[in-house]
């Protein structure tokens, strides 16, 4: 079972999403250049779509993300799978072993990947309307947490380097061994930054180079 802030994190960011596209489907996303609201629904459609079918199937395969149905509009789409999605988290088992990016997978780390992915996606919509606000701490604590297991095998060999958090009290290391460079800032502002995101945050230019090369999402 996921946790009451879990799950009303990802309620509220959802919801938020669904509110931004329903003012402007058409409105371009500027993190993803050829998308708009409307697409941005969809893509965050096809991966709560794809959690569902993980936490009922138990899948040791990766499953494919689904597709909108014909003639279904995507807002309404990504709404319907916001709903279920809880439904789903809140029932499953987080101990269960699924596939999944990081070793042992299991539903608990779905759980947590879709407070991120949410979040995050939740800033982009409100990038495009210019109402930006940080993301919130249990989105950017989670992010940080997750970073070495989800993203650090796509960016290579980096020296370690030393994240701290100044508005959560928390530091990370990212990366193996002894870090060799640090910084600090918010959360958030150290989060959307290494997710290749405008931010206050100033990487070592090695690990700018990777985070800024990294691919856009898939689904």
């Amino acid at each position: 079972m996921l946790s009451a802030d879990h799950l009303d994190a990802i309620r509220s960011d959802g919801t938020r999403v669904a509110e931004l596209a329903r003012r402007d489907p058409g409105r371009a996303v500027p993190q993803y250049p050829g998308w708009d609201m409307s697409g941005l629904a969809g893509h965050l459609a096809a991966v709560h779509g794809r959690t569902i079918t993980i936490c009922r199937d138990l899948p040791t395969e990766r499953p494919s993300a689904p597709h909108l149905p014909e003639g279904t509009d995507p807002i309404t789409w990504f709404e319907e799978s916001l709903g279920e999605m809880l439904e789903m988290l809140d029932a499953a088992d987080p101990e269960a072993l699924v596939w999944g990016f990081w070793p042992r997978s299991s539903i608990g780390l779905w759980q947590r990947r879709m407070v991120i992915e949410t979040g995050v996606h939740r800033w982009d919509a409100d990038q495009a309307f210019g109402e930006e606000s940080g993301l919130s701490d249990i989105v950017s604590r989670s992010g940080l947490d997750e970073f070495n297991d989800m993203w650090l095998p796509r960016l290579g060999e980096l020296p370690p380097l030393e994240a701290s958090a100044t508005d959560l009290g928390l530091v990370w290391v990212l990366g193996n061994g002894a870090p060799v460079s640090a910084l600090e800032g918010t959360g958030s502002d150290i989060y959307l930054r290494l997710m290749s995101r405008p931010s206050p945050v100033s990487l070592p230019p090695v690990w700018a180079e990777a985070v800024d090369a990294l691919e856009p999402p898939r689904r």
